[in-house]
């Protein structure tokens, strides 16, 4: 039986086991019994709580309850006012800072055979560097009135692959989704899915998974990893 004390404990064993599972928290435990519940293991592990905590000498830095409320309640009457008054407090609030700010950053990818050029609605850096190696973070917006789809979410991933960052998050001004990007051969993970009027509930995760120290962090793991330096992990 699915009680609430065993959810709870199953919950806690994956987390403690670093698995990660396709269902938001609130979801997890109350889906169908037809669903699937596909578990992912990333390797480098995902920066912890207590790891973040001690990277930053102190608690998880949180928006004060107007900055919340704020949030909330604003309405969005264009795709720009989405990016204005959403997205970039947002990034503010993780630790970016102007310098790493590259809005329509162009993007030359390939569809099928054809050179094309795109722009990201927004590409986070390392300071003012645009080369690949410093790209941290995706983020894809969308107008308020739209509902996020596949193809806006494979955007935002096509951009990821070819800028090689970490993570990338969509968002319509109204829900947000954030991704764990597992390069070109393995399905991304969804970390989090939420609604804005629930950004408060989900601050401290949010915060977790895509302040930019944490991002840093992460993106240095990978290059070791990648390289081989990465600890009990080789190119072979």
């Amino acid at each position: 039986m699915r009680t609430k004390d065993r959810v709870t404990q199953v919950k806690d064993a994956l987390h403690q086991r670093g698995l990660l599972v396709n269902f938001d928290d609130t979801v997890f435990g109350t889906e169908d019994k037809d669903e699937w519940v596909i578990l992912t293991y990333v390797a480098p592990a995902l920066p912890t709580l207590g790891a973040l905590e001690s990277i930053l000498a102190e608690p998880i830095p949180t928006p004060e309850d107007a900055w919340f409320t704020l949030i909330a309640e604003r309405e969005f009457e264009s795709e720009r006012e989405v990016e204005y008054y959403f997205i970039v407090p947002v990034l503010e609030q993780l630790g970016y800072l102007e310098a790493d700010f590259a809005i329509g950053f162009p993007v030359q990818m390939y569809e099928g055979v054809k050179k094309v050029n795109k722009e990201a609605d927004f590409v986070l850096f390392k300071g003012r560097s645009r080369a690949k190696e410093d790209a941290l973070l995706i983020v894809e917006a969308k107008k308020s009135e739209r509902i996020l789809t596949e193809d806006a979410v494979g955007q935002a991933r096509a951009y990821a692959l070819w800028l090689s960052t970490p993570y990338y998050f969509v968002t319509n001004g109204e829900e947000l989704r954030v991704y764990l990007f597992r390069g070109a051969v393995q399905p991304d993970v969804m970390l989090m899915t939420f609604k804005r009027a629930d950004f408060r509930q989900h601050w401290v995760q949010f915060y977790q998974t895509l302040n930019k120290v944490a991002v840093l962090d992460y993106k240095e793991k990978l290059s070791k990893m990648m390289s081989g330096a990465y600890p009990g992990i080789s190119k072979e």
